[in-house]
């Protein structure tokens, strides 16, 4: 099974950026087209305010060097700058959480693929809250519930293990989980 390559830097990047270096990711590294061919790689109308938040996006990711960018007239030229700590994910599993209607829960694949990378590259072995995560993405807490939910009950990818503690004959409280990636996902 073939890998992109991901970069945990970029983890904690807005989702439009993290978009565009997705769609890098996705083409070895390398992008040569207009923003309208983007705007179709994205599923999104290319109006010209979609348009214009691509090229913010990009001047933004060349400003603080995670590509290089060039522009001859309407064609973008853009390449990724590799950065420190590379996260594997097989290209099939990125193609599908792209492409796919959650049933479960109204979230980005954005969203569902910084989570699926921040699980590969965390110990399974460590309890985490939902907070921890969100701030490592820089995210909202309901933000890695929902994307969280859609790797368990939309794809079957993660196995999560709740830790409480008893403080009383009825009340537990949970000081987090552990989540492990599963290495069966469901069937498309």
């Amino acid at each position: 099974m073939e890998n992109v390559a991901f970069y945990r830097e970029w983890l904690p990047l807005d989702k439009k950026e993290f978009r565009i270096l997705a769609m890098l990711a996705d083409f070895g590294g390398e992008y040569h087209g207009n923003l309208t061919d983007m705007c179709r790689y994205f599923s999104v109308s290319p109006q010209h305010k979609n348009r214009e938040a691509l090229r913010e996006a990009i001047q933004h990711l060349t400003d603080r060097h995670y590509i290089e960018s060039s522009v001859n007239g309407r064609t973008y030229s853009l390449r990724i700058i590799p950065k420190e700590k590379e996260i594997a994910l097989p290209r099939e599993w990125l193609e599908r959480v792209r492409t796919r209607e959650y049933s479960s829960e109204s979230v980005s694949w954005e969203a569902v693929i910084k989570l699926l990378l921040w699980l590969i590259a965390h110990n399974p072995e460590v309890m985490i809250t939902n907070q921890q995560i969100a701030d490592d993405l820089d995210v909202s807490v309901s933000v890695v519930v929902s994307a969280k939910n859609v790797l368990e009950k939309d794809f079957e990818a993660i196995v999560k293990q709740m830790i409480s503690d008893k403080l009383g004959e009825d009340f537990f409280i949970r000081r987090g989980q552990k989540i492990e990636l599963s290495a069966w996902w469901k069937a498309k």
